[in-house]
């Protein structure tokens, strides 16, 4: 029997973990797969526990770990700790996962071996605002048939709505690097560190969870931070693997220099007449400007004693 730890880290978002945890507890899976939940509570006052005890005994098991070292890397290393399953599954705290979305990913790592399985994200508006076209940078779509591999796709997935094989994947003391606390990008590097050590990744297209976005991250400003982000990760990830790419660090380093003169230019053009494709190019451009200053004193803080992402 395969057992599936479901670990999802949480801070101070309490209405939006007990939707996250109620969507796991209702997961339908066949009899020779078990679920165990496992809370990891970020917050330094471990507002999270009152949540987690108010739930029945009903439906699959939850436990809570009160985790107050502050820190995204820190919370889901602490979660991996705790999973007694051979598998395990990270569902964000303010994502909603479908019935079946266990049994899909289960489904796949089976039939293609993978080490690491990853399923689609729907980005839904939390509240009364609307996505307004914001809908593709909180989402994750990969026009590939079901159960393909998507090992070269490394670079564009995350831990949220994944499935990893405990042994192969996270047998190290921290296999989230806790340097990128306050950063992210700490599940980027770890894919990275997978990839190059051979392992495999799949898709899981059946596999769905909405992730439900604020209105507060619904504008262009946020956006724009979200996109530098990315693109510093992008950079760094390499620059911090064994052994350091420096030729790949140079290329992506280019490749920013060349987005942020078309794309900035493209943003100034459009300006006057397209103020939404103006906006995307603006994007655009922040992605590539953070692939240029990618080094630490450029980073935003997001997570940790940070501004909450």
């Amino acid at each position: 029997m395969d057992t599936v730890s479901i670990v999802i880290p949480t801070l101070n978002r309490l209405e939006c973990l007990r939707r996250a945890v109620e969507s796991a507890r209702a997961q339908i899976v066949h009899e020779d797969i078990s679920i165990e939940i496992v809370v990891i509570d970020n917050s330094l006052d471990a507002s999270a526990q009152g949540v987690v005890a108010g739930f029945d005994k009903s439906g699959w098991p939850v436990r809570y770990l009160s985790e107050p070292k502050p820190g995204v890397a820190t919370a889901r290393n602490s979660g991996v700790r705790a999973a007694v399953g051979n598998w395990i599954a990270f569902l964000d705290d303010d994502e909603e996962a479908r019935p079946t979305w266990i049994a899909e990913l289960v489904g796949a790592a089976r039939k293609t071996g993978a080490a690491a399985v990853f399923g689609p994200v729907d980005a839904k508006a939390d509240g009364p605002g609307d996505l307004r076209g914001l809908g593709p940078y909180f989402s994750r779509t990969i026009e590939r048939p079901d159960h393909s591999d998507i090992t070269d796709l490394a670079a564009y997935l995350g831990t949220n709505n994944s499935l990893f094989e405990k042994a192969a994947c996270l047998s190290d003391a921290e296999p989230f690097e806790t340097s990128l606390n306050e950063v992210g990008g700490e599940d980027s590097l770890l894919l990275r560190r997978l990839t190059l050590k051979g392992l495999r990744f799949a898709w899981a297209a059946h596999a769905g969870v909405v992730e439900w976005v604020p209105e507060r991250r619904l504008n262009w400003a946020y956006v724009r931070k979200r996109k530098f982000l990315s693109g510093q990760i992008r950079v760094f990830v390499r620059q911090m693997s064994e052994p350091t790419r420096a030729g790949e660090v140079i290329k992506w380093m280019a490749v920013g220099i060349v987005q942020v003169i078309m794309a900035g230019a493209a943003a100034a053009i459009l300006w006057p007449f397209d103020r939404n494709r103006s906006a995307r190019a603006s994007a655009t451009m922040y992605g590539g400007l953070g692939k240029v200053l990618w080094t630490s004193k450029f980073r935003p803080t997001l997570y940790g004693s940070g501004l909450i992402s």
